[in-house]
């Protein structure tokens, strides 16, 4: 057999795709770039070994390598993988931005920062590798490494850019999915397999040499640590990983019973710590001396202060070959050497570990190692903590409300299906008010992701009334939640009962709630199809700057609210206020949400390529933070906006893919998508077939008040431009109810122009219109207006008058980008005998710009630093200094000093 120093070797065989994909990234992190990629495979297949083949090409070409590697016992506690692989650099923490700082340092135990974003760790990785770079990150055993640190990794994985970072990582087939792109290792080829058993073990008998190959199957671990116990008997079966751990198991089988009794401490550890490792195995009879028995046999190493199994199999099989009553010993011997304070949670875990049925002791101490993990931001290990807490639980009410809690970090971290199995263990147990309001709430979360909006508002409303009198302040955030969750059913549940809490709530007479709650109750009564109060001047009189930013949820609701009754300027200033607060608290799952009511108030007040720069920044946050719902509401706008621009590709596959998911489920998204379809023929001046899309949409999605608000100003310009002005009428009738409601006077100016579509005598109506529309700064539905306008006056051969709002028309279509509304102003400008430079003539210098480049220029332009600017845009420094490299030559300037010259607006 070759020496123990040519396995690095040896064990590649078959693997030179990879090898090459490996040396393919070092050079690109050499020359600036990142890239990330997962190596997936079974165990034994040597993802490990091709780590350690990229370390020792990275250090060759001088790049700095951090390491770490899934631990099983560790897989609950939070952020212990990322510690391991950033305790590099952890000397340049304070060089974070505040909020990332404080973020990784509340994570690592280092210092108190309650309610941390979950997501704002893997933003605070990405700056710390950006500002080490180039360099090169290796995370082996991703399918342990807790889920806090995979949740970090992952999140700048997906936005490695321009920093010359490259992330492998190694995961087992049965791994979760990461998005990221992957090579699996299959097995080895019969020939390949050959040529690794030939240079391992070049003089095995033929006889052997073909039972192994049969044996291992193309695993090249199994090949070789069968090839190693060839001489040795042991009557095992099986073949691949299977193989090789009853190889394992039968080498440790031949030890003596106190280094058995070391490996097994080790293995319920698996963290290497001698001090613990040793003092735990002193209390089974064992020490230091009872390692050399198994370093002997290459089982485990001693090195750079760390006791560790050769390979993860050797672990599995000590563990799994012991017997329960020795796992539970060296449990309560490891409980018993994990003294310091900051080993409290590996302490409870192993409590927990030792215990055999109810322990009240190891339930305390889980309870409060998953209120420490929840204040970190890992809410999946504090889920995993209460939820274990629960287990050991005797008193019932006690173990419901553990279970709650377990729920509720549950979905926090996500993992809605575990959520709501937790919810529904708390239902058959006794619980108090609060408890069952909790659940209730989680429940109700659960089911408007996955189920239907209409049962999630019922059940929320079924939450809060048990709390209505004895927690007035968290009863009426579940009840504006009631009216939101409302607003996506198709059909609104009965919201009798909602609105009579909301009214009799006894909230303060100076708690800001009060006006907001007015305000929900009047929305319900719209939602349920009652005659209600005006809704704009509810509205109007929320202060939302009063409303503790700890419930950011509810604020951003009063932002959604004033655009609901056409306050867009008030929405917008709010909304933009509110998504600078999220930005600098770095509450990145909070942002999707913020992005998508700015979106909506750009759009609203006509500045397309902000709402299309807000909507599609959402989009990926969503999808990075597996927030589905609300990327689907996010492409859906993005949808309207793509319809007024003209990209009718990317309309008709982001609307067309909200109308397939229609269901019941998405009520809302499909309303608008069918807006969006319809909303982009009338912008191409396609009426009769836009005229057709909107009476295709079905009666319960016209009636859902987000479609009964938004289209019938499109639907009556269709239907009488199509030549059918009877088909408009009933949609008149039911927009000028709906204009009672609204609090400013955009809506006014479309019910004028909506009537003066179907006058005998337009022009009265076209000219209050327009005053409405210049009073209320509203830019681009001033220009339509004018364009139809300019059109009427075209029709009736008063051509030269039809020119000045053609004019101005086209100029705010040019610069906003509605390109499709600028073409038909062209067309009526040459119909009335103007002549017109060429359409590209007119473009805008910021069109050259991608919408993330745009954000960019922006910042840049006002002042921020790159990372100020990355802080911002949750881009590392090094990214955002790259697309300023590619900004400045398409802006024809040298510097950023030169952004200042330019107009971004």
């Amino acid at each position: 057999m070759t020496g123990h120093g040519d396995r690095l070797k040896v064990v590649l065989v078959g693997r030179a795709a990879e090898l090459a994909e490996i040396d393919r990234l070092l050079a690109a992190a050499r020359s600036g770039r990142s890239a990330a990629l997962l190596l997936q495979g079974e165990a034994g297949s040597g993802k490990t070994t091709l780590l350690g083949r990229a370390a020792t090409a990275a250090r060759a070409q001088d790049l700095p390598v951090l390491r770490c590697a899934g631990v099983e016992s560790e897989a609950e506690l939070p952020f212990a993988g990322l510690h391991m692989l950033l305790r590099g650099t952890l000397d340049r923490l304070d060089s974070l931005p505040a909020p990332q700082e404080a973020a990784l340092r509340a994570a690592f135990g280092l210092a108190e920062a309650p309610g941390v974003d979950r997501f704002l760790a893997g933003l605070a990785t990405l700056t710390l590798l950006s500002e080490a770079a180039p360099l090169v990150c290796l995370v082996d055993d991703l399918q342990w490494l807790d889920a806090a640190s995979v949740e970090a990794v992952l999140f700048a994985a997906r936005r490695l850019d321009a920093e010359g970072v490259v992330l492998l990582l190694a995961a087992r087939n049965d791994a979760p999915a990461t998005g990221l792109p992957t090579r699996q290792l299959h097995r080895l080829s019969a020939a390949d397999g050959a040529a690794l058993l030939d240079a391992y073990a070049p003089d095995l008998p033929t006889a052997t040499r073909d039972r192994l190959l049969t044996e291992a199957d193309g695993n090249p671990l199994a090949l070789i640590e069968l090839a190693r116990a060839a001489g040795t008997p042991d009557g095992h079966g099986g073949n691949g990983g299977g193989r090789v751990v009853a190889s394992f198991g039968a080498q440790v089988d031949r030890l003596p019973d106190a280094t058995r009794r070391l490996l097994l401490v080790t293995a319920a550890d698996d963290t290497g710590e001698p001090r613990v490792v040793f003092g735990a195995a002193e209390r089974l009879g064992a020490g230091v001396a009872d390692l050399a028995p198994a370093e002997a046999a290459d089982l485990v190493r001693l090195a750079d202060g760390t006791v560790a199994f050769r390979h993860p199999l050797i672990r599995t099989a000590v563990y799994g070959r012991a017997a329960t009553v020795d796992r539970l010993a060296a449990h309560r011997a490891l409980a018993g050497a994990l003294t310091a304070p900051e080993e409290r949670d590996r302490r409870a875990w192993h409590l927990a570990a030792a215990a055999t049925g109810f322990d009240p002791d190891a339930a305390v101490a889980l309870d409060e190692a998953a209120n420490r993990a929840g204040l970190r931001g890992g809410y999946a290990a504090s889920a995993a903590a209460h939820e274990r807490a629960a287990r050991l639980t005797a008193d019932p009410t006690e173990r419901a409300r553990r279970l709650a809690a377990a729920a509720t970090r549950a979905r926090d971290a996500g993992q809605l299906d575990r959520a709501a199995a937790l919810a529904a263990e708390v239902a058959d147990l006794p619980t108090d008010p609060a408890t069952a309001a909790m659940t209730a709430w989680v429940r109700a979360k659960v089911e408007f992701e996955q189920g239907t909006p209409a049962r999630a508002s019922t059940m929320v409303t079924d939450g809060a009334a048990l709390i209505h009198g004895s927690d007035p302040d968290r009863a009426a955030q579940m009840l504006i939640e009631t009216m939101r969750m409302a607003y996506f059913a198709d059909r609104p549940p009965d919201l009798t009962r909602p609105v009579e809490l909301i009214r009799t709530l006894r909230l303060p007479p100076d708690d800001p709630l009060r006006p907001l709650m007015s305000a929900s109750a009047t929305l319900g009564e719209l939602l349920a199809g009652r005659t209600a109060a005006p809704l704009g001047p509810a509205v109007r009189a929320v202060q939302a700057e009063l409303i503790s930013p700890a419930i950011a949820g509810t604020r951003a609701h009063v932002a959604f609210l004033h655009l609901f009754v056409g306050a867009d300027e008030e929405a917008y200033e709010l909304s933009g206020r509110l998504l600078a607060e999220g930005r600098d608290r770095g509450l990145i799952g909070g942002l999707p949400h913020l992005l998508l009511n700015h979106a909506m108030a750009a759009l609203a007040l006509g500045r397309l390529r902000e709402g299309e720069r807000s909507g599609l920044e959402g989009v990926r946050i969503a999808e990075e933070t597996g927030q589905e719902h609300s990327a689907g509401n996010l492409r859906t706008l993005v949808s309207r906006i793509y319809a007024l621009t003209g990209d009718e590709e990317r309309c008709t596959e982001w609307a067309g893919a909200a109308l397939r998911q229609g269901g019941e489920r998405h009520q809302a998204n499909a309303a608008l998508a069918a807006l969006a379809l319809a909303t982009m023929d009338v912008a191409a001046g396609r009426y009769p077939a836009a005229l057709e899309r909107f009476e295709a949409v079905p009666e319960r999605l016209r009636t859902h008040l987000g479609f009964a608000y938004l289209a019938p100003p499109d639907w009556i310009e269709a239907a009488v431009r199509a030549g059918a002005p009877e088909r408009a009428a009933p949609i008149l009738d039911r927009y000028a109810r709906w204009v009672g409601h609204q609090a400013g006077p955009m809506v006014a100016a479309l019910l004028e122009r909506s009537r003066a579509l179907l006058a005998d005598d337009a022009e009265p109506g076209y000219q209050r219109a327009l005053a409405l529309l210049r009073d209320a700064n509203r830019p681009l539905a001033l220009a339509r207006t004018q364009l139809l306008y300019g059109e009427w006056l075209r029709r009736v051969r008063r051509r030269a008058e039809a020119r000045d709002p053609l004019r101005a028309a086209l100029r705010v279509f040019d610069e906003s980008g509605a390109r499709p509304f600028a073409e038909r102003a062209r067309a009526e400008l040459r119909a009335t005998g103007e002549t017109l430079p060429a359409a590209a003539d007119r473009a805008s210098l910021l069109t050259r710009l991608t919408p993330q480049e745009l954000q960019v220029a922006r910042l840049a332009a006002s002042g921020l630093s790159n990372r100020d600017i990355g802080a911002q845009l949750f881009l590392s420094p090094r990214t955002v200094g790259y697309h300023l490299y590619k900004i400045f030559p398409k802006l024809g300037i040298a510097d950023r000093h030169q952004l200042t010259g330019i107009d971004l607006s």
